[in-house]
């Protein structure tokens, strides 16, 4: 009897071994996958510098702004071909009226020897003798002439500088554009960053709630709490949805503000990796004001403006000097439409040509004007300047202010969570009402939401320092 038990037993044992050898492996393999979609999943996510990246090459303000530069650099070009010669071609046609069958009897005989008429006594035109082999009356030109700027007073030169110098303002401008946008891109970066934590902070009131909700069921079901307890369990409980609600709206909403400055179609996924590691920034004073007068951009277009308003002073000024340029044409006639045909003559010239007008006012109140430009020009710079040192003196407060709160928040976090956990053990053996709990849960996730605003905050506002530095990248 033992042994026909023990037989109908083994297969049974055997069949459990090999399924509980074989379960690890099945599940080890699916652990595998899991992993690998999720390792997937992380490599699809954005991260800042692959968002800056994206927008830098995709958005339409980086376009336009090179863009910008290439229509500069097309009117440096248009400056420059001033300085070498010019080529003009005109072709004119000219009849006279008395080349009419009409006119022949008045001009017959006037000059013997100069006209005759052409072919036999039954002829329809006038023909000179020779030497005139080209009928006067009716002549087909062709001039071509060469014209060499020599002396302008500087006018083209200072027109090609100033030309010059707006290709430079230009790429500069194209800096600026790209760190707004790198700038417009990080605080989007971080806000849906900051959205998706709160966001998180509500899912873990609701779940907090819930399991209050259920204890205090539980003690109205056995009679210790009166019913007035678990509705406003339940209120607490339907307020912190809302707030999910609200917080996942907001997620939507900063997912598509970071789409858009991406140029994603709207609808995009967009999942961002959620770096908020506190790092210490190593920005000083008064090492920020020499940073920001050095890599400003907006100080070195400042510049750049000074130097083209004194181009332009120059150039005005140059009007009032004479010009000088040397002209050679060459001209090629004949009394056929074809101005190459044998019977034709050239003709040719050089000469030298000194231009000088003269004005009452105009030209010098011209010269004032410009001369007024420069000295704005100036000015605008060292209100710039001013105004950048303020900029950098305000965000550098903001950076520290926040910067200072991530400490105090992280202190508020674990004492809140501290309160909350002595809460519930006290309200479970019923040493501590319900409100104590609800307004220890309430504490908590307020000051969770705080440290991730003043995580996310100083993130930003060291983005927005590194913009008014000039250095943002």
């Amino acid at each position: 009897m033992e042994r026909s038990w023990l037989a109908k037993i083994l297969p049974v044992l055997s069949l459990a071994i090999v399924i509980a050898s074989v379960g690890p492996l099945q599940a080890s393999a699916g652990d595998k996958a899991l992993r690998s979609t999720k390792s997937r999943h992380r490599d699809m996510r954005l991260t800042l510098q692959r968002a800056v990246s994206i927008a830098v090459d995709r958005n339409l303000r980086a376009a336009d702004s090179r863009l910008a530069v290439q229509e500069k650099e097309h009117q440096r070009r248009e400056a420059f071909s001033d300085l070498f010669p010019s080529l003009s071609l005109q072709y004119t046609s000219t009849w006279f009226r008395y080349q009419q069958p009409q006119n022949i009897s008045i001009l017959a005989g006037k000059q013997p020897g100069r006209w005759n008429i052409r072919g036999s006594s039954v002829g329809n035109g006038l023909t000179p003798n020779y030497p005139y082999r080209i009928d006067p009356f009716r002549s087909f030109t062709l001039s071509a002439t060469v014209t060499q700027p020599i002396f302008s007073g500087g006018g083209l030169l200072n027109n090609y500088k100033f030309a010059k110098l707006g290709v430079d303002y230009s790429a500069i401008q194209y800096e600026v554009d790209t760190q707004d946008l790198i700038l417009d891109v990080t605080e989007a970066y971080y806000e849906l960053v900051q959205a998706e934590k709160l966001l998180d902070v509500a899912e873990q009131s609701i779940r907090s709630l819930e399991a209050l909700r259920n204890q205090t069921r539980e003690f109205f079901q056995q009679g210790t709490v009166a019913k007035v307890d678990l509705l406003s369990t339940e209120g607490q409980l339907a307020q912190a949805k809302i707030q999910r609600t609200q917080s996942l709206t907001e997620v939507r909403r900063q997912k598509a503000q970071l789409a858009f400055l991406l140029r994603y179609p709207q609808e995009t996924p967009v999942d961002v990796v959620q770096d908020i590691n506190y790092r210490p920034n190593q920005y000083r004073i008064p090492e920020i004001y020499t940073i920001a007068a050095a890599n400003r951009p907006e100080i070195r277009q400042a510049n750049i403006s000074i130097e083209q308003a004194t181009a332009l002073l120059k150039a005005s000024q140059a009007v009032l000097m004479p010009a000088v340029s040397l002209q050679a044409q060459g001209t090629r006639i004949n009394d056929d439409w074809n101005v190459f045909d044998p019977e034709g003559t050239n003709d040719w010239r050089i000469q030298l040509l000194l231009t000088w007008t003269f004005d009452i006012f105009r030209t010098r109140e011209t010269v004032k004007e410009k001369r007024a430009t420069q000295a704005r020009a100036f000015v605008a710079r060292e209100q710039l300047v001013e105004q950048v040192m303020n900029e950098v003196k305000s965000a550098y407060l903001d950076m520290k202010s926040s910067e200072s709160t991530i400490v105090d928040s992280r202190a508020a976090v674990a004492f809140r969570e501290e309160n909350f956990r002595i809460s519930q053990q006290r309200y479970q053996v019923q040493e501590a009402t319900y409100i104590e709990v609800l307004d220890a849960q309430r504490q908590l996730a307020q000051a969770q939401g705080d440290y991730y605003t003043a995580l996310i905050g100083y993130r930003i506002n060291q983005a927005v320092l590194e913009r008014r530095l000039g250095i943002l990248r």
